[in-house]
């Protein structure tokens, strides 16, 4: 059987749909089918707070019918007013005009006080990113893949004749070189995950430059397709029907295939769209209460990647991720409150979301907890052992990362090895040698363990 995989082309449409986690929006509406008006309520109101319209309708609605809330139609007013600056429907202007003549000078203050918390210039002040047209980034050149690296079928898959895609999200730096790839969705999950890695360690890359022609970090998405070969396919009009298909049903509000369409612009260099294409669908179905499309949201504003970089908004909606258990986004919080010289609160914060990602066995989770394990910046809280199970847990699909090596290195010293941590330090100094880094933090660290001496910091820091 020949296989093959070709970067940044397809899914399949049998199947992205199906493992998406259920948004918010369906279990509302499941909950309000089931007359379970309580729970509808309480989901719609969260997601209406995030700016999601139809969620704003329906807590309008159900405060004037007192339906799972006690009657309010000052409540009901406010937020069908909110609703219409979003472009509720007639429904909504009904509300509106029945209750204007009821609405006293009293009332009116405290509709004005919700509005000013809910309304679309408050969230979009506080919540809403901003989005420039047409580019990836405004502030530098963006990076592009220069030669693909040669990438392999898991032969497992080929033997169960397995198809399918892995969309992955890597961080290159100015040496051309990715670092830190993050498979974001995999379909089938569990089989691709290790060959995308792998591909985007291997890939080289152009670096971004600023526009002062500095060689600056930036992030690309790529989108991985694992097929068996058929030359009697040809891909680009499948492509092109799929986009359709599914740009279709996001127009029509499907918060799944909201998030689909992006991760479609963004992914597939066909589709000759950018970051900033994307980010109002990834938007949409974040605001429809998708934990996926709410970590892609947040990690944008962070980088700046397809809009402006406005760290509050980007941790709002990190945070509204990791709530719900998307472990991308725990892993990247955790990284976030770890960064420079973090406070002992800080390191405890993010130690609580990576055994988070840790409790629902994401592999990531594993991999940077035992990092903060073995040489975290609070002594208190190390835990070289527990690192080292954990690294066993993932080795067999991370061991082509010299970060593995470096924190079973680390993880050695603290425990008094400093020969095993010279031969795996020496190790992953020769893999990053080969894959083409910059290597400074790696000597550093080896020399530190040929003086037998620990080392403590962030082994993920460039």
């Amino acid at each position: 059987m020949s296989a093959r995989v070709w970067i940044s082309l397809i899914f399949l449409a049998l199947g992205l749909a199906a493992p998406l986690a259920r948004a918010d929006l369906y279990a509302a509406y499941q909950a309000q089918e089931k007359q379970d008006y309580a729970k509808a309520f309480e989901l719609y109101m969260e997601l209406a707070k995030l700016g999601e319209v139809r969620a704003q309708e329906n807590v309008a609605a159900m405060y004037v019918s007192g339906q799972g809330v006690p009657r309010n139609n000052l409540l009901g007013y406010a937020w069908a007013s909110i609703a219409l600056e979003n472009g509720g429907g007639e429904e909504m202007r009904s509300i509106v005009t029945q209750l204007e003549p009821h609405v006293t000078e009293a009332a009116r203050v405290k509709i004005e006080e919700l509005r000013a918390q809910y309304g679309k210039e408050a969230l979009t002040k506080a919540l809403l990113p901003d989005i420039f047209a047409n580019a990836n980034y405004m502030d530098r050149e963006p990076c592009r893949i220069s030669k693909a690296a040669n990438t392999f079928y898991p032969q497992d898959a080929i033997s169960r004749g397995i198809q399918g895609n892995a969309y992955v999200e890597v961080t290159v730096m100015p040496d051309g070189h990715g670092r830190n790839p993050r498979v974001v969705y995999s379909v089938p999950a569990g089989v691709f995950e290790e060959a995308a890695r792998e591909a985007m360690l291997k890939t080289e890359f152009t670096p971004a430059r600023s526009r002062k022609g500095a060689l600056v970090p930036c992030t690309l998405a790529v989108l991985m397709r694992y097929e068996f070969k058929d030359s009697s396919n040809d891909d680009y009009p499948k492509l092109e029907k799929y986009a359709k298909d599914t740009r279709t049903k996001a127009e029509a509000g499907d918060p799944h295939a909201q998030m689909v369409y992006g991760l479609l612009l963004s992914g597939v260099p066909q589709l000759k769209s950018t970051r900033s294409d994307a980010m109002p669908w990834f938007l949409k179905s974040a605001q429809a209460g998708v934990p996926t499309a709410q970590f892609a949201v947040g990690y944008s504003i962070m980088q700046g990647w397809g809009c402006h970089c406005e760290e509050p908004k980007g941790l709002v909606w990190l945070h509204k991720a990791a709530a719900a258990d998307q472990s991308d986004a725990q892993v990247m919080l955790a990284n976030y409150l770890l960064r420079g010289d973090p406070k002992p609160e800080d390191v405890a914060k993010a130690r609580m979301w990576l055994e988070r990602a840790v409790a629902n066995n994401n592999r990531e989770g594993k991999f940077y907890l035992a990092a903060l394990l073995a040489a975290g910046p609070d002594p208190a809280t190390r835990d070289p052992a527990r690192a080292q199970v954990l690294l066993k847990q993932v080795m067999s699909e991370m061991d082509v990362d010299p970060t593995a090596y470096e924190i079973r290195a680390a993880a050695q010293a603290m425990q008094g090895d400093f020969k095993g941590a010279q031969s795996d330090q020496r190790k992953a100094l020769k893999m990053a040698r080969k894959l083409g880094w910059e290597v400074a933090s790696q000597e550093t660290r080896l020399k530190a363990y040929e003086a037998n001496q620990s080392w403590s910091g962030d082994l993920f820091a460039f």
